[in-house]
């Protein structure tokens, strides 16, 4: 196509070329005393070329117009430098969320792997322009991690002393991790066989390695810095190490006030240990704080505009300002003990709080009458998973929360009727998820409708369920001739739209479609539970994947999924079991692999 109009634009330049000559000659001839009257045939002649060079000319604006329309039409691509700075550093920004940091997590929420960042350090090595933009780009180097005793920490060191200096005076995100090292583990296995004995400096709980102290990245002792999330990762072998309250420590006290808006400390367990309280050294609580180099003030003043606070085995005490203003608060099975007038007194100090995960039993429980209800009328993801005195903890916190009007996801395990049915009347409860669920025959009554019903369990009791969907006059769920049943909707508003069953070891074809039916069940998942259904010579046990997926194929109304898991993780949930969304995100998994 070019190569043709390339052609015979050379050959239309070379005749306009001699016509051009022509034209010049002709000029320079009449000018030259010609007389125009002796010859009315040139005039004539002359006439006729300049009407001809007319039409030449609109041809060849009609030419132009059909080269303009074929360029117009082609996609013009400008190259990347072409683009002005601060476009792309917002690209830049665009891109780098979920790439900048070292962790690595699985489907439970939990450190699976370390694995150096390679952005936003790329970026600055593409081309000059490139790294002139990314290095005075600040919000790209705002995420800051740093890996205790892992042999990835010296240059994560190196990098996050030069990311604090690019993320001039914006908020940092500060991200400490201990995967759990080698030779921690090696400590622990010396101790336990008897290879390390007392008197072995490092046979000593306080006993650090010297190289630990790998943390501090701040150019000034004195300074203060701008934090907006510190964050604490840990696999925690039978001891909470010192180096973990010298990170606190270093960070606290050169944090800026006003600025933190989340503390969060995750911690994987393995042996046994103790959980801490730490505590400024200007004013200790008790004799078994873990006091910090920090002055009270400073550090409640941090706690002041905290809004973001989940905690474990290292938490401030209850009793502190960290508590106080909160939308969101997680207290992990590995924290202290907690007294029933302490929790309900960080409620009512928190008003507007929004989420509320609580996964440890309290203890010092209270008759007092005129404790009264706490209203949290912003609450929208409550969640109080609880092994261990489960009935307790539920019961009284249900007893004494008063919700608002907004939807509210509830996570519930092992509880009793008497102790959620009053919270479900005053509640708008709309996704509840339940480990081990008792009967949820008055369920219904209280919320008619759910957008999720999760029931997790070995033994998922969907009877409770379907009791309330059998036609009395077809006959009842028990006969033998069950499969032959008509179900009825419990009402018109009454009505599920996502359930979940999870990891039961057998659900019945015939509950399914009862509960299918009964309550409008929009969309059904499945994960690892084994079918029975009656056949010819009786009832059957399935668990062959595709008999299972045949046999639910029978049931219509509904979008079915049925994911078989020959793997169950720790506790069905990576031993994240407290955290419905993990179950989500392990099933997810199934189907994906």
């Amino acid at each position: 196509m070019s190569q043709g109009l390339t052609v015979a634009e050379d050959q239309l330049r070379s005749a306009l070329d001699r016509y051009v000559r022509a034209c010049s000659s002709t000029r320079d001839v009449c000018l030259g005393g010609v007389q125009i009257n002796d010859r009315p045939d040139l005039l004539a002649f002359l006439d006729s070329q300049s009407n001809r060079i007319t039409c030449h000319i609109q041809q060849l604006k009609g030419a132009q117009a059909m080269v303009h329309s074929a360029r117009n039409s082609i996609r013009k691509v400008a190259p990347i430098t072409a683009l002005p700075a601060e476009v792309l550093a917002h690209i830049f920004w665009l891109v780098i969320p979920g790439q900048s940091c070292l962790v690595h997590r699985s489907y439970t929420g939990r450190i699976s792997q370390l694995k150096y960042p390679l952005y936003p350090d790329r970026l600055a090595h593409v081309c000059s322009f490139w790294r002139r933009v990314a290095t005075g780009t600040p919000s790209l180097w705002t995420h800051i991690d740093i890996a205790l005793d892992h042999s990835l920490n010296p240059a994560l060191f190196a990098r996050a002393k030069v990311y604090a200096t690019r993320a001039g005076q914006l908020p940092l995100e500060i991200h400490i991790s201990d995967p759990g090292s080698q030779r921690e583990r090696k400590r622990e296995s010396a101790i336990r066989v008897g290879g390390l004995k007392l008197g072995d400096p490092s046979h000593n709980p306080a006993y650090n390695w010297e190289d630990l102290h790998h943390f501090k990245i701040f150019a000034s002792e004195l300074a203060t810095v701008p934090i907006k999330i510190l964050e604490i990762d840990l696999r925690i072998y039978n001891r909470v190490r010192d180096v973990y309250f010298s990170v606190l420590e270093y960070f606290f006290s050169h944090c800026k006030p006003g600025v933190l808006t989340q503390y969060i400390v995750r911690n994987d367990s393995f042996g046994t240990h103790s959980n801490y309280f730490i505590a400024p050294a200007g004013t200790p609580h008790s004799g078994a704080s873990i006091l910090l180099k920090v002055p009270a003030d400073h550090l409640e003043e941090l706690w002041r505009c905290t809004p973001v606070v989940r905690v474990g085995a290292i938490c401030p005490y209850w009793t502190s300002k960290a508590y106080h203003g909160l939308v969101e608060l997680h207290i992990h099975p590995s924290a202290p003990f907690i007294s029933e007038p302490e929790l309900f007194s960080i409620l009512r100090s928190s008003p507007k709080l929004q989420v509320l995960h609580f996964n440890v039993d309290i203890y010092d429980l209270t008759d007092d009458e005129d404790f009264g209800p706490v209203y949290l009328e912003d609450l929208q993801d409550l969640n109080l998973m609880v092994r261990g005195g489960a009935n307790i903890a539920t019961y009284r916190i249900l007893q004494r929360i008063v919700p608002g009007s907004r939807p509210l996801q509830l996570s519930l395990s092992g509880f009793l009727e008497r102790s959620v049915k009053d919270f479900f009347s005053r509640a708008n409860v709309t996704r509840l998820y339940t480990w081990d669920a008792p009967s949820l025959k008055f369920l219904f009554d209280q919320c008619p409708r759910l957008e999720i019903l999760a029931l997790n369990g070995d033994e998922l009791d969907l009877r409770s369920l379907i009791d309330r969907v059998v036609n009395p006059v077809a006959g009842n769920f028990n006969d033998p001739d069950r499969d032959k049943l008509v179900y009825k909707p419990v009402s018109a508003s009454t009505r599920i739209d996502t359930l979940y069953l999870l990891w039961a070891s057998e659900v019945a074809l015939e509950e399914i479609r009862a509960v299918i039916e009964g309550y409008s069940v929009q969309r059904l998942f499945i994960y690892n539970a084994h079918l029975s259904y009656p056949t010819e010579q009786g009832r059957t046990v399935c668990k062959n994947t595709r008999n299972i997926e045949a046999m639910l194929s029978t049931i219509t109304g509904c979008i079915i999924e049925y994911h078989p898991n020959d793997h169950l993780p720790g506790g069905n949930c990576g031993g994240d079991w407290m955290d419905p969304n993990a179950w989500v995100r392990a099933s997810s998994s199934v189907f994906l692999q």
